[in-house]
């Protein structure tokens, strides 16, 4: 403390005076009702004692009328404070990521995608129990083949039943699902197609799976991992009308996009990605989109980011409101 000064707007005055010379500060009202002034560093010590005497001496100077260059400096404090938080890493934290390997939703998905995976050697043979996992029982081959028979057929007769041909090269793709076969909205998720394909996804399951499990609770993954999926999954056959897509990535995407809200707006909660982390999933979204890597689900990424981020916003949104209104 290097002082006092009797009037708020005079210690302000001076306060961005001190701060556009370079010398942190900060002022506070005492009990008595004056305003103590504090700098920052010892070595400015004598310093601000000098120019403290001098503004008391002639507080209207016109050299003390900084307050635009002194907003300025505070700005670009705060960005620069923002951006520490942005890369500022509780090492207590990090270390209780362990905690993602004892959580018990996030390993059961991982071991029956593995399992779905070896049991259809990476979807190369679904035939027969991986047809019930798939979004519809149809299978491209089939319509190929069913058309062809009854092409035959047509040849044999002589008639066209144009009803039955439609039917035939445009089946109902939620008709499993309206007789009851519910969990076809959900098992898509398990299929994957390559070694890579499931290897990737199990790695960021794990990651953002296990960090919203052991912050946020099992029940709340696994609700949230249904929600994404029946979303991302139905988003995805609508976009296609095709069955045989599968894949963890809708979901993945839904967690991120959970997330990253929860990240922005409700930072105490302990869920957070890094930039670089951010960087890759956004660009390798849109890279799918090119079509460089080959088919890629994207209407399924696209749902699943935009329901994950949703999930993450409405509740932080209506407790916003609730405030407001109260």
């Amino acid at each position: 403390m290097i002082g006092n000064i009797p009037r708020a707007e005079q210690a302000e005055r001076f306060s961005d005076y001190l701060l556009a010379s370079g010398v942190g500060n900060m002022v506070e009202e005492s009990p008595s009702g004056a305003w103590l002034v504090w700098v920052e560093k010892d070595d400015d010590v004598e310093r601000g004692k000098r120019e403290l005497a001098a503004f008391l001496a002639d507080p209207a100077s016109t050299k003390y009328a900084v307050a635009s260059k002194a907003e300025s400096i505070r700005k670009e404090e705060q960005k620069k404070r923002e951006r520490r938080r942005r890369h500022f890493v509780d090492v207590r934290t990090r270390w209780g990521q362990a905690k993602q390997w004892a959580a018990p939703v996030t390993l059961s998905l991982i071991a029956i995608s593995i399992a779905v995976s070896i049991g259809t050697k990476l979807g190369a043979e679904l035939r027969p129990a991986g047809t019930y996992l798939t979004f519809a029982s149809y299978d491209p081959q089939d319509i190929v083949e069913r058309v062809r028979d009854y092409a035959d057929e047509i040849r044999r007769t002589g008639r066209v039943d144009r009803r039955k041909l439609q039917e035939l090269m445009n089946p109902d793709g939620l008709a499993d699902i309206k007789r009851g076969q519910v969990w076809r909205l959900i098992t898509p998720i398990f299929l994957h197609f390559s070694i890579l394909h499931l290897l990737f996804n199990m790695f960021w399951l794990r990651d953002l799976g296990g960090m919203i499990e052991a912050q946020r609770g099992s029940w709340l993954l696994l609700l949230l991992l249904l929600l994404v999926a029946t979303i991302s999954n139905t988003a995805q056959y609508l976009w296609t009308l095709h069955p045989f897509f599968g894949g963890m990535s809708g979901v993945n995407y839904g967690l991120f996009g959970y997330i990253w809200v929860k990240q922005r707006y409700q930072p105490h909660l302990g869920l957070g990605v890094g930039e670089q982390t951010t960087m890759i999933l956004i660009a390798w979204l849109f890279l799918c989109m090119t079509g460089l890597v080959g088919p890629v689900a994207n209407a399924a990424h696209v749902a699943g980011l935009i329901v994950g981020a949703a999930v993450g916003y409405v509740p932080y949104a209506f407790k916003r409101m609730s405030r407001k209104w109260r």
